[in-house]
């Protein structure tokens, strides 16, 4: 073979060789990136102090055909893409955490529901009343959402309904727990910074400034800097304290739910 030849043969075998070895382990491309869902207009209240804030939280007041009723905690409104308003409030209200045994299920609410009212705590006369349960699926024992419709009274509402954050929260951003500690007997409402610092599944945790009191807040709204809803309140967890006080607190994101209350039930 001349040296030309020789030179070209060679230069196929390196070839042939490096190809049967790249192929099989070359990890395969990864997926594109699923699009970030747009996010609604920031609320025009948002970038005001939050002392400035419409009323946003709520408290409950509920009676049950053969159960306890259900006296306090927080709720809020929560306004759809179809113009729809609903209330919303955490699941776990419905059992023993909330004063209600025997506990009531999701799936046996519109059946045993008397009445629920909601309304700001030191207005009482200011209120609106719930219906039955609003979403599907709330039964899912992983969630801790609880939505309800709304009877239409005619009269104003006692809060501004707030939309529903379709992208979960994540690690290192600012939000905002609105609710009123049970030992502020005056309060109609509080705001509270905080930032998030741990999540984990559909939930949530972040620190909160001032620390406060949060027994009475689950099923208060969690929202970020545009004024839409993150999560619920709810605490799954042990939470550092300081004294009586939490240094932090947790939440059920709101995309948890997104879907369902979209949809029209």
């Amino acid at each position: 073979m001349n040296p030309r030849s020789f030179s070209i043969a060679l230069s196929l075998l390196m070839a042939a060789c490096q190809r049967s070895e790249a192929t099989p382990s070359d990890p395969p491309s990864a997926p594109p990136a699923a699009p970030t869902p747009p996010s609604p207009p920031a609320e025009p209240w948002a970038s005001r102090p939050p002392r400035e804030w419409p009323q946003l939280v709520l408290t409950n007041r509920a009676e049950f055909q053969g159960s306890t009723p259900l006296q306090g905690a927080s709720a809020f409104l929560i306004k759809t893409q179809d113009g729809r308003t609903l209330a919303a409030t955490a699941k776990h209200l419905l059992g023993q955490n909330g004063g209600v045994e025997p506990e009531v299920s999701v799936a046996a609410f519109d059946g045993v529901i008397q009445s629920w009212h909601l309304f700001p705590r030191t207005l009482q006369d200011q209120r609106v009343d719930a219906g039955r349960v609003g979403a599907e699926g709330l039964d899912d024992r992983r969630l801790d959402w609880l939505i309800l419709t709304l009877k239409d009274t005619g009269k104003p509402l006692p809060a501004t309904p707030l939309r529903l954050r379709q992208k979960a929260v994540e690690v290192g951003e600012e939000v905002f727990l609105v609710g009123c500690p049970y030992d502020e007997a005056a309060c109609k409402q509080n705001v509270y910074a905080g930032k998030i610092t741990a999540r984990t599944a559909d939930r949530f945790r972040y620190d909160i400034d001032p620390p406060v009191d949060i027994r009475g807040f689950s099923g208060a709204p969690v929202v970020d800097r545009a004024g839409h809803v993150v999560g619920v309140m709810t605490v799954w967890f042990e939470p550092r304290m300081q004294g009586e006080k939490f240094l932090e607190a947790g939440g059920e994101d709101a995309a948890s739910i997104y879907r369902s209350v979209e949809r029209q039930r």
